[in-house]
């Protein structure tokens, strides 16, 4: 009886070993894209997160620790090599078929970067600028999610054929829940697709894309560019005579330069945050960080 008892012991243990060992282990650089994938791996497992606070995906440095997670992985997603320029050296140990960039997907809508539109050719102090080809801020349009949601569960199943009743589950319930997302925005924007508003860093592109908003007065059109005497005067100009009322700046922008800018002006500002740092990681992220940007942009719009 003691034997058979034993053999039963080292038998559940040995499959609770090997279960342990073959859960999924799968690593997203940013909080809006973990925030789907949660849903897409509910009852399966939990992704790891790598940018779990408010630092930059373009600057950010990870940890030894974070480094040998993501060599132990066995898919990594990220946006872009373009995005998350601080990952680049770590994610060169990244197997290329465990590396899925978001932005790779064909039939996601890319739009490109405005602002070589914005730049004057004959404003000296903007003649260098940097190279930025695409609008990499993709997450912001609900149809682009839908799409990534879809293939990240292939590539799931792909990857656990076990589980793969769970993660068509699973897609079923991200898309019903992103198609409700979108329509909530649609309705609480509405009254407001025909009002112009104007931005410190052309950041909600995709945003205003997806949910037929008017293009907005850009002030910066990149993260960091420096907002000079030439280009406040213009930007102030253009908010006055065309009547604006509403700016949006992000969480990089200083109280300083928001004030220099309005200064003179009949401005409400609303820091808008585009990663959604202020929400706990988890499956409810993405929608939360959504429905907070429509709301600040409807109060400022009012």
């Amino acid at each position: 009886m003691n034997y058979r008892l034993l053999l039963g012991l080292i038998l559940l243990l040995t499959i609770k070993s090997v279960v342990a060992q073959s859960t999924l282990s799968v690593v997203v650089s940013i909080k809006p894209i973990h925030s789907i994938v949660t849903i897409l791996m509910d009852g399966v497992a939990t992704p790891k997160l790598l940018l779990n606070s408010s630092n930059s995906a373009h600057t950010f440095h990870l940890k030894p620790s974070q480094i040998r997670m993501l060599s132990k992985s066995d898919l990594v997603i990220t946006i872009s090599n373009d995005f998350e320029t601080g990952l680049r050296k770590a994610l060169k140990n990244v197997k290329k078929d465990s590396h899925f960039k978001v932005s790779s997907l064909n039939q996601l809508n890319i739009l490109k970067s405005r602002g070589e539109d914005i730049y004057e050719a004959n404003e000296e102090e903007e003649g260098n600028h940097a190279d930025h080809t695409n609008d990499l801020h993709l997450w912001l349009d609900v149809d682009n999610m839908q799409l990534i949601s879809k293939h990240i569960s292939n590539l799931l199943i792909e990857l656990d054929p076990a589980n793969k009743a769970k993660y068509s589950e699973n897609l079923l319930k991200a898309n019903s829940e992103l198609n409700k997302l979108k329509i909530k925005l649609q309705h609480q924007l509405e009254p407001f697709s025909s009002t112009r508003f104007a931005i410190f860093a052309d950041t909600l592109q995709y945003f205003e894309n997806n949910l037929n908003l008017k293009r907005p007065v850009i002030i910066t059109p990149y993260h960091g560019e420096r907002l000079s005497i030439n280009r406040t005067l213009k930007a102030k100009k253009i908010i006055k005579d065309l009547n604006i009322s509403c700016l949006i700046y992000g969480s990089e922008i200083r109280p300083n330069q928001v004030n220099v800018l309005s200064e003179g002006l009949t401005l409400k500002a609303f820091k808008i945050d585009i990663l959604g740092a202020v929400y706990p990681a988890g499956s409810d992220q993405y929608f939360n960080l959504m429905k907070r940007i429509s709301s600040q942009l409807a109060s400022c719009l009012k």
